[in-house]
């Protein structure tokens, strides 16, 4: 099995995912756990992590095509050359989490005088693509390719102060 992704109307991704679960499609839109201030504390949730997309496992063929097509909400198959959708490289599998089906957790970052370091947690499969990180927020922003569309995202994190020596 192969994973490819689908682009969907934003705000469709559960229903997307439902609707092809029905036609015997394995389809997730990842989610994960996020960090949100309220009434001066903080609060877990869960939210998508790539709103606008949604990713299938499937063995693709033609077949599989007009199957998907006339699901509401999709738009068009990610990565087409030459008419085929490209399947991600295992590596993005692993990175969006797509093997476990398990919301993504928090990461844990260390801070030190010296700058930070991403120790656990979802976070470190884009330790390379960390582009900017806020302590004070709790989160941090990376660049990520989806089989050649550049995306920001912001991961919740969890602060951990290094001792002072």
């Amino acid at each position: 099995m192969h994973w490819y992704v689908l682009q969907v109307m934003t705000g469709r991704e559960r229903e997307v995912c439902e609707a092809l679960r029905r036609k015997g499609i394995e389809a997730r839109a990842p989610e994960e756990k996020v960090l949100l201030r309220r009434r001066g504390a903080w609060h877990e949730e869960q939210r998508l992590l790539l709103p606008g997309y949604v990713f299938v496992g499937v063995e693709y063929s033609a077949a599989l095509y007009h199957i998907v097509a006339p699901v509401q909400g999709v738009i068009r198959w990610l990565g087409l050359e030459a008419g085929r959708p490209q399947a991600l490289a295992e590596v993005d599998v692993v990175r969006w989490g797509l093997a476990s089906a398990e919301v993504l957790g928090l990461s844990t970052v260390l801070f030190a005088p010296g700058g930070w370091r991403v120790t656990d947690g979802p976070l470190v499969q884009f330790a390379d693509s960390i582009v900017h990180m806020d302590r004070r927020q709790r989160r941090a922003t990376v660049l990520a390719d989806i089989l050649g569309t550049q995306r920001r995202l912001r991961f919740s994190i969890i602060v951990q102060e290094a001792a002072a020596l």
